[in-house]
């Protein structure tokens, strides 16, 4: 199913347009282009469902929408793809591979623990999907600049974008319900992990 980025509405994969008119972003596989991802043949990895809620990610797709479909302004879609572009190229040079390594240690530890896997899987499908969006969207802008209107080039990009958004988007709330896990099985046996953190930040 398709979540409406302007009404919620689910629609049926493959649909274009929801019931309140507007245009669906048609989301591609997310089984593709994992040739570097390593992958555990006993392992089922998990992939995102639905989307994660993102006024950005909304704001991006109905702007190019309204510039697709609306006769609207160009700028409004440049300014928020310009600042999501930033923040993605941003993670892909700077802190991807410190994640990588982060999760590679988490997973010499248990080597049998799912859990590292997961992450790891949806953080370096998260990046490939930003990539391929990037490229796609930055190519529908250049025929722009050639009086050339590729739409379907800018829409199937800004779908890997959302789709790369809701990769980091699930990795981030797993990490977050493992840390919640965690705090808890402490508080359980007697270890205040928070109050401990607290104390050592202030010494």
């Amino acid at each position: 199913m398709i979540a409406c980025f302007k009404c919620g509405h689910e629609n049926p994969d493959g649909q274009k347009f929801c019931t309140c008119g507007a245009m669906l972003p048609q989301m591609a596989p997310s089984g593709s282009a994992t040739s570097s991802i390593d992958l555990d043949e006993d392992t089922n990895y998990i992939k995102p469902t639905e989307h994660f809620p993102s006024a950005e990610m909304l704001a991006m797709a109905w702007a190019l929408h309204d510039f697709l479909e609306e006769e609207g302004e160009l700028e409004p879609f440049l300014e928020v793809y310009e600042g999501v572009k930033e923040r993605l190229e941003n993670y892909n040079t700077n802190l991807h591979q410190q994640s990588l390594e982060f999760i590679a240690n988490d997973r010499s530890i248990d080597p049998e623990d799912t859990y590292p896997k997961q992450v790891q899987y949806l953080i370096v499908r998260g990046s490939q999907l930003s990539e391929e969006g990037i490229t796609l969207v930055e190519k529908f802008l250049d025929a722009l600049d050639q009086d050339r209107l590729e739409g379907e080039t800018g829409k199937e990009g800004v779908a890997k974008i959302v789709q790369a958004n809701d990769h980091f988007l699930l990795a981030l709330h797993m990490s977050m319900s493992r840390a919640d896990a965690i705090r808890a099985a402490a508080k359980a046996n007697g270890v205040d992990l928070d109050k401990q953190m607290a104390e050592s930040q202030s010494q």
